[in-house]
């Protein structure tokens, strides 16, 4: 995949983890957590577009750009991605283009639940899945149901998992907000804190990645930061890369318009870096039109 602006590479410089970017050089160890402080792992949030028909027309198609993705997810090291959209065939299609991952994913995004799923994709190597769940954004979270004043199901999917070589165990959560109407976003945010309350209650760490559709200056992403903390403003290294996420529905050049994406974390986890991927293949054209948030994170013991 030719790669534009980023290129991430895991350094280990003595005991401390970090970003190395040839643009971030003075990303520096020096600043960053030990190592043996806890357990360290690179994560994402990446919503990577469902397979659109009008994709295929503009040249966008699942079939042109998952490649480049898969490419991207790989030559970037993640552990584990929290993705949104992409349905059972497209993350059929990953496991096979990325062998060394697996996945826990919930369908959801139509009134039957089966045009998306919310996907936790993991180093199988790396990772255990211990329990997993679902939950919905409405005035029902514990079924399949539609919320407020939304006109389709939007989800998160949870897992509790753990990091094999040493035990430690975390949550992690993918959500998808609606995008449409003020309402089911207003109440998605308070009704996450709620929900993540409940499910991680044995204070491990917490990380929660997605597509909230909704700005920072919004009540349901200051309900989250009320509780949580974003990745973004917790970063021990400066953010690098757009601070904006979203190229539109179904637009795969040019500039991101708006923060929309975000990895949280409660305070069991530090976050060393936080960078927004801009890589492009075919001349400009990006595999979504959302752009990955990526952070190397420390699990604290």
């Amino acid at each position: 995949m030719k790669k534009n602006t980023i290129t991430l590479l895991s350094l280990v410089v003595s005991c401390f983890c970090s970003i190395g970017n040839p643009l971030v050089a003075k990303a520096a160890a020096a600043d960053s957590p030990k190592c043996a402080e806890g357990v360290a792992l690179r994560v994402s949030s990446y919503n990577i577009r469902y397979a659109a028909p009008a994709d295929e027309k503009s040249g966008n198609g699942w079939a042109l750009r998952k490649a480049p993705l898969a490419a991207l997810i790989k030559q970037n090291q993640f552990d584990i991605v929290g993705t949104q959209e992409g349905n059972f065939d497209q993350m059929a299609d990953l496991k096979e283009l990325l062998p060394e991952y697996d996945y826990v994913g919930h369908p959801y995004a139509g009134r039957t639940s089966t045009n998306h799923t919310a996907s936790i994709v993991y180093k199988k190597d790396k990772y255990e899945v211990l329990d997993k769940g679902v939950f919905w954004f409405s005035e029902t979270p514990d079924k399949q149901s539609i919320g407020w004043d939304a006109t389709d199901t939007r989800i998160c999917t949870w897992a509790r998992m753990k990091d094999k070589p040493s035990g430690q165990e975390f949550y992690f959560f993918t959500a998808h907000f609606y995008w449409r109407y003020v309402t089911a976003k207003q109440n998605s945010g308070p009704l996450m804190v709620r929900m993540v309350r409940e499910i991680a209650k044995d204070n491990l760490p917490v990380i929660c990645t997605g597509d909230y559709n909704s700005a920072p200056s919004t009540s349901q992403i200051k309900a989250i930061k009320g509780f949580l903390k974003d990745a973004r403003d917790v970063t021990v290294n400066p953010p690098f890369g757009p601070e904006d996420t979203n190229l539109g529905g179904g637009n795969f050049q040019g500039e991101p318009k708006g923060r929309i994406d975000y990895v949280f974390v409660n305070d069991r986890v530090a976050v060393l870096n936080y960078v927004v991927l801009s890589n492009t293949y075919d001349n400009g054209r990006h595999p979504s039109d959302h752009l990955p948030v990526v952070c190397d994170v420390i699990l604290k013991k």
